[in-house]
């Protein structure tokens, strides 16, 4: 799944993985309407001589890859995307695993993933056993039978 710009950058700079838990790990600044709020993840970076041993940064990521943070794009606030689209397929895809073996119940994957039962089973209603199953080994198609996605997400990552 491809990275928005604003965190691709980060991305170059100390890995994938590592911007990713960068960006779940940080606060969240709530911004908008009321009715029609989102959030978005702000984030100072000091200046590599700035960067004290109990930094936020330092904290989160280790030492070696905040002062790579730190001599990339210091002394800038930076407000990347919040990548929501990439945690709710993972949380998507972690649902019909656990639905998948058909030994829990909506109600406890709910609790477990920490969703509403009602998504849960919009989730699997959207993704039938039959579209599961083929995505699982079976990699023929019917061609008579129309295309359906494993996953509605959005492209788009509001930044």
């Amino acid at each position: 799944m491809r990275l928005p710009d604003s965190v691709q950058e980060i991305a170059d700079v100390i890995g994938r993985a590592q911007a990713l838990m960068l960006i779940g790990a940080l606060p969240r600044c709530y911004v908008g309407q009321p009715g029609k709020k989102s959030y978005q993840v702000v984030m100072y970076v000091p200046t590599v001589k700035n960067l004290r041993p109990d930094h936020q940064l330092v904290r989160i990521l280790g030492s070696a890859d905040a002062e790579k943070l730190c001599k990339a794009f210091g002394g800038e606030i930076m407000k990347p995307a919040n990548c929501a689209f990439i945690q709710r397929a993972f949380v998507h895809e972690a649902i019909l695993g656990m639905m998948r073996g058909g030994t829990m119940k909506a109600t406890q994957v709910a609790a477990i993933v920490g969703v509403h039962e009602r998504t849960v089973r919009n989730l699997v209603r959207e993704n039938p056993p039959e579209d599961r199953e083929r995505a699982d080994g079976d990699n023929t198609r019917d061609v008579n039978r129309k295309a359906r996605p494993m996953i509605r997400i959005s492209p788009q990552c509001v930044a």
